[in-house]
């Protein structure tokens, strides 16, 4: 094991109780079961050994009087994980397994900073699944964070995006790995580099705080007043002058960044724009439709939030196949959660998380499979449209078609 393991060991032994810190004090319940949080007068003070990554945990099972005969068991088993798995995912990174293989090997040092994305977003959705797990919900002190780490590491290291080998354009490119970018698999839009890419990069993250903002729309009492209700409700929200500040922060960035960058480095946040947008906007579509034509709630937004962090982080090709194979992997946690808690009812962003690991793990067969079937993203979004109008519709019919047989028995 040389140097460079046994400090990602180390790190592996403070990034555990970190994410396990934020499991427990992100949530909106927050549970004073971190060892770095204040005793809770029930319990002795406790000792710096209870501090001691992974040991800590046995040193407090008397605890469970207070928090659950087995508490220490789930954040034990996390501390212990995650130091093996930043070096095992540091050796798969470095292997170039996770890149294509062609005739110019990728740069070892483009490796490395795949292996920062891949470590860093893990252990975001690993807080983000634990704590949808406890509470239902994915709370924003996860996923805004994230998506912000997101776009400004997509102009920091632009080469920690996922890699394809490049069109043969020309033979001396023919086999040669390419960073993803908005556009894959189609070539770069040159357009993109123009005040067009600008705006659109402007308009993805204009999209993004405005579904951040709280927003009430009810309209029981009319349209006219269910405008003045959200207008008035934005208006009062204390999180509504914040976002004000950051919308506009972040659209100065985002010009600063398109006068300033190089190429690379503005083709990588462009992608990660790209990502960030219409990866939310596919949770946050499929949520408006199913929710209108089921007559509940489909999706928690925190589920939009989710994958709109994730799109920031790999682009909008990673989401749109870990969406669709999310509930494949739901079969299969459920079955297990189930056996260990007889619990069945779980929220989705457990199964978009699982999905996206999945995605990241085996990308380059992935891509090679899926590849054929993308079209830029102005076509994909087309695409979207109409998958959601035929969804909608389809579920409209499921649920009149319930009613008609409920009504039938009823009778």
């Amino acid at each position: 094991m040389g140097l460079i393991e046994i400090g990602l060991l180390l790190v592996g032994l403070v990034l555990g109780p970190l994410i396990n810190f934020a499991i427990y004090n992100f949530a909106y319940f927050p549970r004073p079961i971190s060892p770095w949080n204040a005793s809770p007068e029930s319990i002795p003070k406790r000792t710096w050994h209870a501090r001691l990554p992974v040991i800590g945990w046995l040193v407090r099972i008397s605890e469970g009087k207070q928090f659950g005969r087995i508490f220490w068991l789930r954040p034990f088993l996390l501390e212990l994980a995650t130091p093996i798995a930043m070096v095992v995912l540091y050796r798969f990174c470095v292997a170039g397994t996770f890149s294509p293989v062609g005739l110019v090997a990728v740069p070892l040092s483009t490796l490395q900073h795949q292996y920062i994305a891949y470590a860093l977003l893990i252990s975001l959705m690993t807080v983000a699944t634990f704590i949808d797990f406890d509470e239902r919900t994915i709370p924003d002190l996860v996923t805004i964070p994230g998506t912000i780490m997101g776009l400004i590491g997509s102009i920091v290291v632009p080469d920690w995006r996922m890699h394809e080998l490049a069109l043969p354009v020309a033979p001396a490119l023919v086999g040669m790995p390419v960073a993803i970018h908005a556009n894959s698999p189609e070539a770069w839009n040159p357009a993109w580099d123009s005040q067009i890419g600008l705006l659109c990069g402007l308009f993805f993250w204009s999209l993004w705080c405005f579904g951040m903002a709280d927003r009430r729309w009810i309209t029981r009492r009319g349209l006219s007043k269910a405008f003045g209700y959200f207008v008035e409700v934005l208006r009062r929200s204390p999180s509504t002058k914040l976002l004000a500040r950051t919308w506009m922060s972040g659209g100065l960035l985002i010009c600063l960044a398109f006068v300033f960058c190089s190429h690379t480095q503005w083709e990588s946040l462009l992608s990660s724009l790209f990502g960030m947008g219409l990866g939310g906007t596919l949770i946050w579509g499929f949520r408006i439709v199913a929710g209108w034509a089921m007559g509940q709630e489909a999706l928690g937004f925190g589920d939009v939030t989710l994958m709109a962090m994730i799109g920031s982080f790999f682009g909008w090709q990673i989401v749109w196949p870990a969406f669709f194979l999310a509930p494949f992997f739901s079969m299969i946690i459920v079955v297990i959660v189930f056996i260990v808690t007889r619990d069945g009812s779980l929220p989705f962003g457990p199964y978009l998380c699982a999905a996206t690991l999945y995605c990241m793990l085996d990308w380059v067969r992935l891509w090679g499979w899926c590849s054929s079937m993308f079209m830029p993203p102005e076509l994909m979004f087309v695409l979207f449209l109409s998958l959601l109008i035929a969804l909608g519709a389809m579920l409209w019919v499921i649920q009149m078609i319930k009613s008609l047989l409920l009504g039938t028995e009823s009778s």
